[in-house]
């Protein structure tokens, strides 16, 4: 199947779930994208965990709410995820663990040159963090009352058809796709945004996304641009 049918498929979902979303499309270095892609080495499905894993379904949400408490942490806010009958459970367990505190750069100012190393620099003008972060729990909303919601289904027909398919995993257009479903955006934001850099795991479920999508490249890439990115910041090259 032809790339350009799978930005289609992962885009143009059914949107009768959630209200429009506003596109964001975060930015990226496509040539530390296409080196990362030569380099990664996918994970065996022998190596893969064989203990009993939580549904691609409650991985998405426990992903989504924990990324989400940690916006919620960062912004102030109270989370407006109250009940939540079709993840009960779930939502008990992920509120459970601890939340990592993250200090953002806000509207840094960067060159051309650095901007694929910052991608904050998309909440300025109309859209804000504070807007993104309401767009998540609108969607958690959803999730919470029918189990489902249009961008999970971009996960699960990501899991579904293109895991396994070289061509994906060899294409740096796959960034882009990937990057409009919000787990992975998510993941992307609180990893390069972290002043810090601890570059870690910050719930159990997102090494499991990685392992059910098999993008083993992107932490690689986020990892790779983290060095480039404090490389701006240690030379003052970056303005607050």
């Amino acid at each position: 199947m032809k790339y350009s049918m799978l930005a289609m498929t992962l885009t143009l979902i059914s949107c009768s779930h959630m209200k429009q979303e506003k596109v964001v499309q975060f930015p990226y270095a496509e040539e530390l994208v296409e080196r990362v892609q030569k380099v990664a080495v996918r994970a065996p499905a022998s190596e893969l965990s064989v203990k009993e894993e939580k549904s691609p379904r409650r991985t998405y949400f426990v992903t989504l709410y924990h990324q989400y408490l940690t916006f919620s942490q960062y912004l102030g806010k109270e989370s407006q995820v109250n009940f939540c009958p079709q993840f009960h459970h779930d939502k008990i367990e992920t509120e459970a663990i601890s939340v990592p505190k993250v200090t953002f750069y806000k509207n840094p100012k960067v060159d051309v040159q650095g901007r694929a190393f910052f991608p904050e620099v998309v909440f300025r003008g109309k859209f804000s963090l504070e807007e993104y972060h309401a767009d998540l729990g609108s969607e958690l909303t959803v999730l919470c009352e029918e189990g489902v919601s249009d961008n999970f289904y971009k996960f699960d027909n990501l899991i579904t058809h293109y895991a396994d398919k070289a061509s994906f995993h060899n294409n740096t257009k796959a960034m882009a796709s990937i990057l409009k479903i919000p787990v992975f955006a998510n993941f992307y934001l609180l990893k390069m945004m972290d002043t810090e850099k601890k570059q870690s795991f910050s719930h159990p479920e997102e090494k499991r996304f990685i392992e059910l999508t098999r993008t083993h490249w992107f932490p690689a890439y986020i990892k790779e641009a983290g060095k480039r990115r404090n490389s701006f910041l240690d030379n003052k090259l970056v303005k607050r």
